[in-house]
Protein backbone atom coordinates (compact mmCIF):
# COMPACT_ATOMS: atom_id res chain seq x y z
CA UNK A 1 0.00 0.00 0.00
CA UNK A 2 1.32 3.42 -0.96
CA UNK A 3 1.92 5.86 1.90
CA UNK A 4 -0.66 8.30 0.52
CA UNK A 5 -3.29 5.56 0.28
CA UNK A 6 -2.49 4.81 3.92
CA UNK A 7 -2.88 8.52 4.73
CA UNK A 8 -6.36 8.58 3.21
CA UNK A 9 -7.36 5.37 5.01
CA UNK A 10 -6.18 6.78 8.33
CA UNK A 11 -8.06 10.04 7.78
CA UNK A 12 -11.28 8.23 6.90
CA UNK A 13 -10.89 5.99 9.96
CA UNK A 14 -10.10 8.83 12.37
CA UNK A 15 -13.47 10.64 12.28
CA UNK A 16 -16.77 10.18 10.46
CA UNK A 17 -16.93 13.90 9.67
CA UNK A 18 -14.35 13.29 6.91
CA UNK A 19 -16.46 12.98 3.75
CA UNK A 20 -13.80 12.97 1.03
CA UNK A 21 -10.02 13.06 0.98
CA UNK A 22 -7.58 13.24 -1.92
CA UNK A 23 -3.89 13.64 -2.59
CA UNK A 24 -3.00 15.61 -5.70
CA UNK A 25 0.19 16.24 -7.59
CA UNK A 26 1.62 19.74 -8.10
CA UNK A 27 -0.61 20.16 -11.18
CA UNK A 28 -3.83 19.40 -9.31
CA UNK A 29 -4.31 15.92 -10.73
CA UNK A 30 -5.91 13.61 -8.18
CA UNK A 31 -3.50 10.73 -7.55
CA UNK A 32 -5.39 9.00 -4.72
CA UNK A 33 -8.82 9.62 -3.25
CA UNK A 34 -11.28 8.15 -0.81
CA UNK A 35 -14.94 8.92 -0.16
CA UNK A 36 -17.05 8.09 2.87
CA UNK A 37 -19.23 5.07 2.08
CA UNK A 38 -22.90 5.95 1.72
CA UNK A 39 -22.39 9.69 1.15
CA UNK A 40 -23.06 11.45 -2.12
CA UNK A 41 -20.85 14.23 -3.43
CA UNK A 42 -22.17 17.66 -2.55
CA UNK A 43 -19.88 19.17 -5.18
CA UNK A 44 -19.26 17.48 -8.55
CA UNK A 45 -15.73 16.11 -9.03
CA UNK A 46 -15.06 18.56 -11.88
CA UNK A 47 -15.73 21.50 -9.54
CA UNK A 48 -13.66 19.88 -6.79
CA UNK A 49 -10.74 19.72 -9.24
CA UNK A 50 -11.16 23.46 -9.93
CA UNK A 51 -11.12 24.14 -6.19
CA UNK A 52 -7.94 22.08 -5.85
CA UNK A 53 -6.28 24.08 -8.66
CA UNK A 54 -7.19 27.35 -6.95
CA UNK A 55 -5.87 26.02 -3.63
CA UNK A 56 -2.56 24.99 -5.22
CA UNK A 57 -2.20 28.43 -6.78
CA UNK A 58 -2.93 30.10 -3.43
CA UNK A 59 -0.27 27.96 -1.71
CA UNK A 60 2.25 28.90 -4.45
CA UNK A 61 1.41 32.60 -4.16
CA UNK A 62 1.74 32.55 -0.39
CA UNK A 63 5.12 30.82 -0.54
CA UNK A 64 6.68 34.27 -0.98
CA UNK A 65 6.06 35.13 2.68
CA UNK A 66 7.54 31.85 3.94
CA UNK A 67 10.83 33.55 4.88
CA UNK A 68 8.89 35.94 7.14
CA UNK A 69 6.27 33.72 8.74
CA UNK A 70 7.42 30.15 8.12
CA UNK A 71 5.94 27.33 6.07
CA UNK A 72 2.19 27.02 5.72
CA UNK A 73 0.66 24.19 7.73
CA UNK A 74 -2.96 24.06 6.53
CA UNK A 75 -5.86 26.12 5.29
CA UNK A 76 -9.57 25.77 6.10
CA UNK A 77 -12.52 27.26 4.23
CA UNK A 78 -15.84 26.86 6.01
CA UNK A 79 -19.24 26.83 4.33
CA UNK A 80 -22.73 26.05 5.61
CA UNK A 81 -22.55 22.36 4.67
CA UNK A 82 -18.84 21.52 4.67
CA UNK A 83 -15.32 22.61 5.47
CA UNK A 84 -12.55 22.25 2.91
CA UNK A 85 -9.08 21.63 4.30
CA UNK A 86 -5.83 21.74 2.35
CA UNK A 87 -2.46 20.63 3.69
CA UNK A 88 0.75 20.91 1.64
CA UNK A 89 2.67 17.63 1.42
CA UNK A 90 6.14 16.73 0.15
CA UNK A 91 7.16 17.21 -3.50
CA UNK A 92 4.42 19.76 -4.25
CA UNK A 93 1.63 17.33 -3.44
CA UNK A 94 -1.49 18.55 -1.65
CA UNK A 95 -3.91 16.88 0.74
CA UNK A 96 -7.49 18.01 0.14
CA UNK A 97 -10.25 17.03 2.59
CA UNK A 98 -13.93 17.78 2.70
CA UNK A 99 -15.42 17.42 6.16
CA UNK A 100 -18.96 17.78 7.42
CA UNK A 101 -19.57 21.11 9.07
CA UNK A 102 -21.19 19.40 12.02
CA UNK A 103 -20.64 16.18 13.92
CA UNK A 104 -22.78 13.19 12.96
CA UNK A 105 -24.82 13.44 16.19
CA UNK A 106 -25.88 17.04 15.36
CA UNK A 107 -26.62 16.05 11.76
CA UNK A 108 -28.97 13.32 12.94
CA UNK A 109 -30.87 15.71 15.22
CA UNK A 110 -30.89 18.44 12.52
CA UNK A 111 -29.18 20.91 14.89
CA UNK A 112 -26.93 23.36 13.10
CA UNK A 113 -23.35 23.50 14.32
CA UNK A 114 -21.48 25.99 12.12
CA UNK A 115 -18.73 26.38 14.67
CA UNK A 116 -17.77 22.68 14.78
CA UNK A 117 -14.00 22.54 14.39
CA UNK A 118 -12.00 20.00 12.49
CA UNK A 119 -9.40 18.36 14.74
CA UNK A 120 -6.40 19.78 12.89
CA UNK A 121 -3.99 18.52 15.55
CA UNK A 122 -5.05 14.95 14.83
CA UNK A 123 -5.09 15.47 11.06
CA UNK A 124 -1.59 16.98 11.10
CA UNK A 125 -0.30 14.18 13.36
CA UNK A 126 -1.56 11.65 10.78
CA UNK A 127 0.15 13.63 8.00
CA UNK A 128 3.40 13.78 9.99
CA UNK A 129 3.25 10.03 10.69
CA UNK A 130 2.84 9.30 6.97
CA UNK A 131 5.63 11.72 6.03
CA UNK A 132 7.97 9.79 8.35
CA UNK A 133 7.23 6.51 6.50
CA UNK A 134 9.70 5.42 3.84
Amino acid sequence: MDKYEKLLDMLMDFDDIVRFAAVTDQNGEILWNSQRTGLKNIVPVSETKQTISRALNAWRENAGVKKNIGSGLYSIASYEKIKRITVPLDDGKLLFCSVSNQPLKSALTKRKSYGHLADMGKILSIVDFIKSQK
